[in-house]
C-alpha cells in the first residue's frame, strides 16, 4: 500500500473508511488511563505520488512463466528420483494504489482483452505449485 501520510482526525471520523482507532496508555498520576485517537491514511497513486483524491487498490492477475520442478523418470544414482526444471504458465498476482484516472487507463489498455474475455468468479485459494529456490 502507498501510503503517502497519515493524519489525525477527529472522533466524529471515527466510522468512516480508511480510519483507525489507536490506543495510548497515559500517564496520570499513579494511574494509567488509556486514550483513544484516530488516524487516517492517506493514499498516493502508485504511478503517480502527487494523485491522492480517490485512490482505491487495483488487483491484478497476469499470466506469468515460471520455473517448476518435475521428475524425469530418470533416477539418480543414490536411487531418488531425477528431477528437472521446466518453464510453465501460471497466474502472477499483483496489488496496486491508483487514482480513478489511472484505473480508467488501465481498464482502457485492457479493454480489448476484456471485451472477448469470459467472466468468472475469483478463485478462492490459488493452487500452491513447486517453484525452484535459487539457493
Amino acid at each position: 500500500m502507498a501510503v503517502k501520510e497519515t493524519i489525525q482526525v477527529d472522533e466524529s471520523q471515527k466510522n468512516e473508511p480508511g480510519v483507525q482507532e489507536v490506543i495510548t496508555p497515559v500517564p496520570v498520576g499513579s494511574e494509567v488511563i488509556k486514550k483513544a485517537t484516530y488516524w487516517r491514511s492517506i493514499l498516493q497513486d502508485d504511478l503517480d505520488p502527487q494523485a491522492t483524491d480517490g485512490v482505491t487498490t487495483v488487483k491484478l492477475a497476469v499470466p506469468a512463466l515460471v520455473e517448476e520442478e518435475y521428475e524425469t523418470g530418470e533416477t539418480n544414482e543414490d536411487g531418488t528420483a531425477k528431477l528437472g526444471v521446466r518453464q510453465v504458465r501460471d497466474t502472477q498476482w499483483y496489488e496496486i494504489d491508483l487514482s480513478e484516472a489511472n484505473v480508467a487507463a488501465l481498464q482502457e489498455a485492457v479493454k480489448p482483452f476484456t471485451d472477448v474475455a469470459r467472466t468468472i468468479e475469483a478463485p478462492t485459494v490459488k493452487p500452491a505449485r513447486k517453484k525452484r529456490t535459487t539457493k
